[in-house]
C-alpha cells in the first residue's frame, strides 16, 4: 500500500510517498520553499536510492507547482512509480480542525466545507490546505484523502489551559485554545521516547517547534497538557512574519482612533509582524542572524526580542509540567540554528540544563542528544518528520474514520 502526504506549510509544500511495508524511510520526498508571497520557489526531490534533483521554479501559483511537481514520481531520474494510479491513498495536513475534528477524516464535501469555514481562524494556512486538497482530487479523483488535524493533538488539553479567562460564553461559543503543529509534537515525542529509551509516560518534555511558524508544547504521558498558540496559529512565540502574543489592547487603540481598520490589522498582525516586522531586513532567521553577526543592530535586536520570547513560553511549559526532565528542538529553525538553542539553554542553566558545545555546533545528520553527560535535563535535536506521521494515520486502520 502506498501514500502520497502532502503537507502545505507557510512558507513550504512537502510532498512524499510512502510504501506501507518499508516504513519510515519514503520512497520519494519534495519540497518547495519560497520567501514571502510564493516568491522564488525553489524544489528539491530526493530518492530513497538517493537520486536527487534541484530547480527553480517557474509556475506562478502553489496550484500548478503540486501538478508540476508530481510529474517527477513518474518521469526522469527521479520516477519512483510506473503510474500515479499505484496510490492508494493520500493523506493531507490541515491546521485548523476546530471542536469538529479531533481525529482523522476521510475528505468528503462537508469536511471541505468546514475547513473552509475554519480559514478566518487560520488565514494562511486552511485556505492552501485545502487548495491542495482540490488539486489532488483532480490528479486522483478515485483515490481516497484523508485529512489529519494538526490540533487534533492537544484536544487533552485541560480545561485551564484551555479556556481564556474572558467571559465562559467564550468557551461555550468555541473560542478557545487549540493549539497548533500537532502532527510534529505527536512525531517527536515518540520519537523522543524511542532515543531515550523510556517510557513516554514517565517523561515531562518541551517541546520546541521553531520555524517559520513556531510553537511549545508540554507533553505529560504522552499527552499535550499545554501549548503557546491558542485560538489561532497567530498566539505565543514571535514567529517569521507573525507577532505571536501581544497586548490586545494595541488593537483596540487602532480601532478605537480609526488609524487602521481590521483588514490592515490583520495584514500586519500575520504578514508584517515577527522576524520582519522587528527587523525590516528579513522573515528569514538564517539571514537574521548572518545580519547580526555582521554587526547590524536591528537584526541583533530582533534576535533578542525572539530569544527573549522563546525564553519566557519555554518557562511558561515547564511551570505547567511542574518540572521537566527533556527538552526538545525540532523544525527548520530549531534543528539547523545551533545559535538559538545555545543562547535557549543557557536561559535555563539554573535548572541544571548543559549542552555538549560541540554536538550542538556540528550535530549529527541525525536525531541526537545534545546534551553533555552531566546535564541534569536531556536535550534532543530531532528531525520532525510531519509526512510520516501523516503516512501513519493514513495507513492505520481506517474503520473508525
Amino acid at each position: 500500500m502506498k501514500c502520497l502526504t502532502l503537507n502545505r506549510g507557510s512558507s513550504s509544500i512537502k510532498c512524499s510517498i510512502y510504501d506501507q511495508n518499508i516504513l519510515p524511510n519514503p520512497l520519494w520526498e519534495a519540497e518547495i520553499q519560497w520567501k514571502n508571497h510564493f516568491e522564488n520557489p525553489f524544489l528539491s526531490i530526493k530518492t530513497k536510492t538517493g537520486i536527487q534533483h534541484s530547480e527553480e521554479v517557474k509556475e506562478k501559483s502553489s496550484a500548478k507547482t503540486i501538478e508540476y511537481l508530481l510529474c517527477f514520481l513518474t518521469r526522469g531520474k527521479t520516477a519512483v512509480l510506473s503510474s500515479l494510479d499505484e496510490i492508494d491513498v493520500i493523506g493531507h495536513r490541515i491546521v485548523h480542525g476546530g471542536n469538529d475534528f479531533t481525529n482523522a477524516v476521510v475528505v468528503s464535501s462537508e469536511v471541505k466545507d468546514k475547513i473552509r469555514q475554519l480559514a478566518k481562524l487560520a488565514p494562511l494556512h486552511n485556505l492552501s490546505e485545502l487548495e491542495g486538497i482540490e488539486v489532488l482530487e483532480k490528479c486522483f479523483p478515485q483515490t481516497q484523502q484523508i485529512a489529519i488535524f494538526d490540533t487534533a493533538f492537544h484536544h487533552t488539553l485541560p480545561k485551564a489551559a484551555q479556556i481564556y479567562p474572558g467571559p465562559y460564553q467564550w468557551y461555550e461559543e468555541g473560542i478557545k485554545r487549540y493549539g497548533f503543529h500537532g502532527i510534529s509534537f505527536q512525531y517527536c515525542s515518540r520519537r523522543a521516547s524511542e532515543i531515550l529509551q523510556r517510557d513516554l509516560k514517565q517523561v515531562k518534555m518541551v517541546i520546541c517547534h521553531l520555524g517559520s511558524g513556531a510553537s511549545l508544547c508540554a507533553v505529560r504521558e504522552g499527552k499535550s497538557i499545554d501549548t503557546t498558540m491558542g485560538f489561532t496559529p497567530l498566539e505565543g512565540l514571535m514567529m517569521d512574519t507573525r507577532c505571536g502574543s501581544i497586548d490586545p489592547g494595541i488593537i483596540l487603540h487602532f480601532l478605537e482612533k480609526k488609524k487602521k481598520n481590521v483588514e490592515e490589522i490583520s495584514n500586519e498582525l500575520y504578514e508584517k509582524s515577527g522576524l520582519l516586522g522587528v527587523s525590516e531586513i528579513s522573515s528569514d532567521m538564517r539571514e537574521i542572524l548572518e545580519q547580526s553577526e555582521k554587526g547590524n543592530p536591528r537584526a541583533t535586536l530582533t534576535l533578542e526580542i525572539y530569544l527573549h520570547c522563546l525564553s519566557s513560553c519555554i518557562g511558561s511549559m515547564i511551570a505547567s509540567l511542574n518540572g521537566i526532565d527533556t527538552l526538545v528542538f525540532t523544525a527548520g529553525i530549531g534543528e539547523n540554528a545551533s545559535y538559538i538553542r545555545e543562547k535557549a539553554c543557557e536561559a535555563f542553566s539554573f535548572l541544571g540544563i548543559e549542552l555538549d558545545k560541540k554536538k550542538n555546533e556540528q550535530p549529527d545528520s541525525n536525531d541526537c542528544i545534545l546534551s553533555s553527560s552531566s546535564s541534569k535535563i536531556q536535550v534532543l535535536l530531532i528531525h520532525t518528520k510531519e509526512d510520516l506521521e501523516i503516512a501513519r494515520e493514513c495507513f492505520r486502520d481506517t474503520s473508525d474514520i
